[in-house]
């Protein structure tokens, strides 16, 4: 898996993945890596004053890593008996990834954490910001990584709104969604990491 040391290193990137041929094109690039710092990712002010949104800070911490030696932590406060989410997002330098066939991002859930938390990759598209998350939640497992993957390719079911070319033009925020059913509360750290595409 390579890995990007700045996001706007993308095109760059992208253009190598591109003429170097199919081999190549089907690695991995980690576009965020938290090594050290955050990159850039926030929980949004909207979701700071939502109650059913249960973010509530987020660090760059070397607790848990899927690589490198950091990864993001943020700090949740689920309750029990509704529907809640712990949702962060950043916007990336790269708005074109027509280049990529695939997005994907890990995320730990510490043991003795409730194993009814689910996770979505989510993405803001096109000029209308248009809020498209992945059709289906993807259980975590308490004590273990989780890899969530959603394909960016036309026609694929892996997305609630079914993309075109469009689609992966014009990516204006890419975000992560933790969530819980309120089978049981949890107060308590999730950890993201290796956020990526490929082709």
């Amino acid at each position: 898996m390579q890995r990007a040391g700045e996001w706007g290193m993308i095109g760059l990137v992208a253009a190598g993945l591109l003429a170097a041929g199919a081999a190549a094109r089907a690695a991995e690039l980690v576009v965020y890596g938290f090594e050290g710092w955050s990159d850039g990712w926030a929980i949004p002010e909207w979701a700071a004053t939502s109650p059913d949104h249960v973010a509530e800070r987020l660090v760059a911490s070397r607790g848990y890593a899927s690589e490198g030696q950091y990864a993001l932590e943020v700090l949740t406060a689920f309750p029990a008996g509704r529907w809640a989410g712990a949702y962060v997002e950043r916007e990336p330098e790269v708005t074109d990834w027509t280049p990529f066939g695939r997005f994907a991002a890990d995320v730990y859930l510490p043991a003795g954490a409730p194993d009814s938390l689910r996770a979505r990759l989510i993405l803001t598209v096109g000029h209308d910001w248009r809020w498209t998350e992945m059709s289906r939640a993807v259980r975590l497992t308490p004590g273990a990584w989780t890899t969530l993957t959603a394909q960016l390719m036309p026609g694929t079911n892996d997305w609630k709104a079914v993309p075109d070319d469009r689609f992966r033009a014009d990516v204006r925020k890419i975000g992560i969604r933790i969530e819980s059913d309120g089978a049981a509360a949890y107060r308590g750290s999730v950890f993201i990491d290796g956020v990526r595409v490929a082709d």
